[in-house]
């Protein structure tokens, strides 16, 4: 800072001295008393001073250097000599100009500038003597009395000025030392001063604050005290490298204990200011980052973690596999992969709410975890598919851990007031280092979707051979959805027959897809792959509408002596549908077939489930008046608990019971049961897959109502339905029993 004014406050002055100046000598020329000497001449050096004043004024001083400024001093010496000049020459009169220019001489600039400008002093000071021929011996020694009293008042101001200014930089300088001591003693980061080996010198009382510790504990003490033991070489290192030269500055982070023993993350700083006086050692600042640390480590887990049931995700899960391939390719070792997904989840959350779902997934995540080894990973990849990934086990191994994890998921779940049953398939991929993360994941999505088709509930492994199944399985796809828009599925018929008379009394409707390249082929080759891709709305659609046409074009016809009955079978997913009743409704309105004549059989499992769904569901379409009846009724588990409790019509009794009844008492003995529970309910019957006379026979003498199967006719189009139905002739099993 400087020790003078500053060079603008300096050119103001000056500028208000010639001002002053001029105006002063201005009045005094004009005055009635004045001396008589060359009025008009002193008037002139008075207005030339006033213009001199007013451009010093403008003039941007503090551009320049402090003594720029200096530069009007000669021009006020011209002028103060050209008015004495014109004053008749009386040095005394105006000695008064010459003190005020050195007074202003002193206070601007430093001590010593007064003498640089003693000979034009003297110069300025004789010169009008000279000019007016009034250089006598006493004129002439007027100088010896004015000269000393310019140049002791030009360095009494300069004294005065630089004592001034130097109180002022002092007390700025305490100032400015109180509020950086205020800032560094009030400040949340710790701010430490070490020497060379590391010792604390200095530390800001904000220590206490951050680590728990006062100052006093710690100066004098070792830096690396409380440094966590796996951080200290990285401390140790990071000082060294400070230490190399002189400003060198490094950053680092590590972990301190806290006076209450726990570790807090710490973010440093560190200069070497060694050659600093006013520091003479490595100045560290120190900011705790425990939070924020803390949130890079949420986030880290968000970003590889399920957010809800806290497993792995996928992308962690892949890197994972990827770890695990790069290990086994440098041991003798496998990586398996297990894919495992929740059986008909999507019931859960249609019938109980998303809440309910996500509790029973995280309660399998819990489940999950229990089951496996500690090197184990778990992770979901999305919806309710889950993955696991086991190192160093082989194909056994691996299947031994996919049986231990389905039998954890075997109990009942408890979620909220429900216990709820699941269970899962899942399919095992094994590999080694020629295989990929993305490899073993598909591998083992092909062997799961294997072990639904295979009914569910069960673990398949993956083999050679099932990737090109499962690309087949793409391409039906495909072709399905083709298929669906270009007229490839058709409806064929199987006749229900009175067992008592042989008559024809309805038909169930069967789809058929006529496959450009593979033939006629079966619901089994695409109805699981209808439901899995929600394909199943629109063939089921399709089905329902065909059927209930044709039934009303053969029952316009007169065709039978009776209107015949059509049975469509409707699928889970179809029941799960919100809007299946109106859909029903929509089909019976459209086609003209009265409800009773339409029966919709559903599927044993459907009731099994009890879900709040389902039951709104028949409920909307017993409303219509259609019939519902239960198909392949005797397979399930203890479906007799709930007839009771659905709106169902009838039974279809089970094939596997009718082609038992010629040799198996038990199997005879059930299907009499079934059919005294179906009279005392009042439900009509139905049994499927009679091919032998005698299958016949023990019906009726059973007291069955109605059948189907080969023994009778096959599924067959509907041309060859009405013509069966219009020959009218009893089968020939009916007519001999």
């Amino acid at each position: 800072m400087s020790e003078t004014i500053s060079p603008r406050l300096a050119g103001q002055m000056a500028a208000g001295l010639y001002v002053g100046g001029g105006l002063g000598t201005f009045l005094s020329a004009i005055l009635p008393a004045a001396p008589d000497y060359n009025r008009p001449g002193v008037v002139a050096v008075a207005l030339l001073a006033m213009i001199v004043g007013i451009v010093v004024s403008r003039v941007p001083w503090e551009r320049w250097p402090p003594r720029a400024s200096l530069i009007v001093v000669p021009v006020a010496f011209a002028l103060i000599a050209l008015g004495n000049h014109f004053a008749a020459a009386e040095p005394f009169r105006y000695g008064i100009y010459f003190v005020v220019a050195f007074a202003w001489i002193g206070f601007a600039h430093p001590p010593g500038t007064s003498f640089a400008f003693a000979p034009l002093f003297a110069l300025a000071y004789l010169l009008p003597l000279v000019t007016t021929g009034t250089a006598d011996p006493v004129s002439i020694s007027s100088i010896v009395h004015v000269g000393p009293i310019c140049l002791a008042v030009g360095e009494s101001m300069a004294w005065v000025s630089t004592r001034l200014r130097s109180a002022q930089i002092q007390l700025q300088r305490a100032a400015s030392e109180a509020r950086f001591r205020s800032l560094v003693q009030n400040a949340s980061d710790v701010i430490l001063v070490l020497d060379q080996r590391g010792t604390i010198v200095y530390e800001t009382p904000s220590v206490e604050k951050v680590l728990g510790y006062r100052p006093e504990q710690r100066i004098g003490g070792s830096a690396f005290e409380n440094v966590h033991p796996d951080d200290i070489q990285t401390v140790r290192a990071g000082l060294g490298r400070v230490l190399a030269q002189p400003n060198a500055e490094h950053q680092l982070d590590f972990r301190v204990r806290h006076a209450d023993g726990s570790w807090r993350g710490i973010h440093a700083i560190a200069k070497n200011l060694l050659d600093d006086e006013h520091v003479r050692g490595v100045l560290v600042n120190c900011r705790d980052i425990t939070d924020r640390q803390q949130l890079e480590e949420q986030l880290r887990h968000q970003a590889f973690h399920d957010a809800l049931t806290g497993l792995a995700n996928r992308a962690l899960f892949a890197d994972r596999v990827d770890h695990a391939l790069h290990r086994a390719g440098r041991h003798p070792s496998s990586v398996a992969v297990l894919f495992l997904d929740l059986d008909d989840f999507k019931t859960v959350n249609d019938s109980l709410g998303h809440e309910a779902g996500d509790e029973l997934l995280r309660a399998v995540a819990d489940r999950l975890r229990r089951a496996l080894r500690e090197g184990d990973t778990a992770a979901r990849l999305g919806g309710d598919e889950f993955a696991i990934l086991l190192e160093e086990v082989d194909s056994e191994g691996a299947a031994e851990v996919a049986d231990r994890v389905l039998d954890a998921l075997r109990g009942r779940f408890r979620v909220g007031r429900r216990e709820l049953g699941i269970s899962a398939s899942i399919g095992v991929a094994v590999g080694r280092t020629r295989a990929s993360a993305s490899d073993l994941l598909r591998n083992a999505d092909v062997a799961m979707y294997r072990a639904k088709a295979a009914g569910k509930g069960r673990v398949v492994m993956f083999r050679s051979g099932m990737e090109r199944a499962a690309a087949n399985r793409l391409q039906l796809r495909a072709d399905l959805e083709r298929a669906l828009q270009h007229g490839e599925l058709v409806v064929h018929y199987q006749p229900i027959v009175d067992l008592a008379g042989g008559d024809i009394r309805g038909v169930e409707a069967l789809v058929r897809w006529n496959h450009p390249r593979r033939g006629l082929l079966g619901p089994v080759e695409f109805i699981g792959l209808a439901e899995e891709t929600g394909q199943i709305l629109r063939l089921g659609r399709f089905v329902l509408e065909e059927a209930c046409r044709q039934v009303c074009a053969w029952n316009r016809a007169r065709l039978a002596r009776l209107p015949l009955m059509v049975s469509v079978n409707l699928s889970v997913k179809q029941l799960e549908h919100p809007g299946i009743g109106e859909e029903v409704a929509a089909v019976l309105r459209a086609t003209g077939l009265p409800p009773e004549l339409l029966t919709l059989e559903i599927t044993e499992t459907v009731l099994m489930q009890d879900t709040e769904l389902t039951r709104r569901a028949l409920a909307n379409l017993k409303t219509l008046g259609v019939r519902i009846v239960i198909d392949d009724f005797g397979t399930g588990y203890s479906s007799l608990n709930y007839l009771r409790r659905f709106p169902i019509d009838g039974l279809k009794i089970d094939r596997s019971f009718v082609a038992a009844l010629e040799t198996g008492r038990e199997e005879a003995a059930l299907v009499a049961s079934i059919l005294s529970l179906s009279r005392t309910l009042r439900l009509h019957t139905v049994a499927e897959g009679i091919e032998r006379p005698e299958q016949l026979s023990r019906l009726r003498a059973l007291g069955g109502e109605l059948g189907q199967g080969y023994h009778f006719a096959g599924p067959m189009t509907s041309a060859d339905v009405a013509q069966l139905v219009e020959e009218q002739s009893a089968f020939p099993a009916a007519a001999s029993a």
